[in-house]
């Protein structure tokens, strides 16, 4: 049985754009015939509180990639697909400003986006004449009230937004996801390649869902008002994404572990798998020095036995003395 894990998709949501929620309507374009609807039901997890569900707004997040990255992907530069890619760009570069979008919003049992205007362009990759946009529904906590969501730096220690919610279809054993799409003149390569077995979309605003069985994979393009529900829960990759760096792990800073020596006193730390398609079973050890601050993802280095980028070097069959994690010395 195919799921999303084993399909190996990779997507990063890099720019989030706030959405006026709690059932307003802002801007002239409020009056405009919808562009696209999504309605659904809000499922909520036991591990949250919503006493301030009067404050849960709604937010898209776009995927955007650099160009360098982009075209990386179109051309297959690299086997291991876009964990690779990822890494011709800085991290600086992946950085993008916030754009309110006009949307209607209904909490806290069910909820309704209208949207009724064209995203903004730094939202879109590819060139004039063939633009694709590709984003997902969030849900958060506006804490102080200002109507957007706040994304905080690396340095900062809170976060006056909480994100508590995310479209459903992204957990590891999901067997369905959707995916909001935008369409801006000829259809851009990089649609192909992400949604390989499904029907070209129409410009404009579209939703492609795919279904996981255990034959393959079954596709599905919808347009104008679609169901899509979220998820409410007190998750910590949720929270994350108020941060204005992205916090996926093919953009964590690596460092070879013996050059460096042990993880400074107080650091947190933990074992674990990094990118199956670079690093395979292999253990990293994950170090974020500082604990105390709200952005852990975007803090953490990754401590490394091998160069999974280059393979300048191994020291696999001698690591250093004080390493936690279990090492496989097999390729």
């Amino acid at each position: 049985m195919t799921t999303r894990r084993e399909r190996g998709f990779w997507k990063w949501s890099l720019l989030a754009l706030a959405l006026t929620g709690c059932g307003e309507v802002m801007g002239d374009e409020a009056a405009d015939e919808p562009l696209l609807t999504l309605e659904g039901k809000l499922r909520v997890s036991s591990s949250i509180e919503l006493g301030n569900s009067d404050r849960i707004r709604a937010s898209l997040l776009w995927d955007v990639w650099p160009k360098v990255v982009v075209d990386c992907m179109v051309q297959r530069t690299y086997p291991q697909g876009i964990a690779k890619c990822q890494r011709l760009a800085p991290k600086s570069s992946f950085h993008h400003p916030d754009t309110d979008v006009r949307v209607n919003g209904h909490f806290p049992n069910t909820f309704s986006m209208s949207l009724n205007r064209l995203p903004d362009p730094a939202a879109l990759i590819g060139e004039e004449g063939s633009k694709l946009g590709m984003a997902y529904v969030m849900a958060y906590v506006d804490g102080n009230g200002n109507g957007t969501l706040d994304r905080v730096s690396n340095e900062a220690t809170s976060s006056p937004d909480i994100v508590v919610g995310f479209q459903e279809g992204f957990s590891a054993d999901s067997m369905e996801s959707s995916f909001i799409l935008y369409r801006e003149g000829a259809l851009h390569p990089l649609y192909g390649i992400d949604f390989p077995n499904c029907p070209e979309i129409p410009q404009g605003y579209s939703v492609v869902t795919l279904r996981y069985t255990e034959s393959g994979e079954e596709c599905t393009v919808k347009t104008r008002r679609v169901e899509l529900d979220m998820e409410l829960e007190a998750n910590l990759a949720f929270q994350q994404l108020a941060c204005e760096e992205p916090n996926s792990n093919v953009l964590l800073d690596t460092v070879r572990a013996s050059t460096v020596g042990p993880p400074p006193v107080g650091s947190t730390q933990r074992c674990g798998k990094f990118i199956y398609s670079i690093s395979g079973s292999d253990q990293v050890l994950f170090v974020n020095p500082h604990p105390e601050r709200f952005c852990s993802a975007a803090n953490t280095e990754v401590y490394m036995l091998r160069d999974y980028w280059d393979g300048t070097w191994d020291d696999r069959a001698s690591p250093p003395s004080w390493w936690p994690c279990p090492v496989v010395t097999t390729p």
